[in-house]
């Protein structure tokens, strides 16, 4: 019977490693279609009006630090809830500039791409040190 143990117990690390690896890539994507969503939403205006609608400021100060806290609760690792900021960053420099034709989905005088494009890597930070400051509260002290 003490033959099977190491087996079942190798298998459950491997399952728990794939189960990461897999995390991780639900997270990178994830970080990608929010990007997107948010990028697209940036330029909605109130209809009949042209005031602008913050849909995509309230998408990435709520959605960012969940994703951040998605990547580390499915991984494990601090590091790896930077993973859905990368490609939300990418897809926002992407939707910044100009394309040769000269199109362009973050304008200057779209307030709510602007506020955006800083307060979503600043809410990826909140969902980063939020739990890194927990876990060093948590710790025992040394000495």
């Amino acid at each position: 019977m003490t033959d099977t143990t190491p087996d079942k117990n190798a298998t459950e690390e491997q399952l728990d490693l794939g189960l990461k690896i897999v995390g991780a890539f639900v997270a990178t994507g994830l970080g990608f279609v929010a990007g997107l969503i948010t990028a697209f939403y940036a330029p909605l205006r109130v209809p009949g009006s042209t005031a602008y609608l913050p849909v995509s400021l309230v998408l990435a100060l709520g959605g960012n630090p969940l994703l951040s806290w998605f990547a580390y609760s499915t991984t494990g690792h601090r590091l790896a809830a930077l993973l859905p900021a990368v490609p939300w960053c990418a897809v926002w420099f992407v939707a910044a500039s100009r394309t040769t034709e000269g199109d362009l989905i973050i304008t200057g005088d779209n307030w709510v791409g602007l506020v955006t494009l800083l307060a979503g890597p600043i809410a990826f930070a909140v969902g980063v040190l939020v739990p890194a400051r927990r876990a060093l509260r948590a710790a025992p002290p040394a000495g």
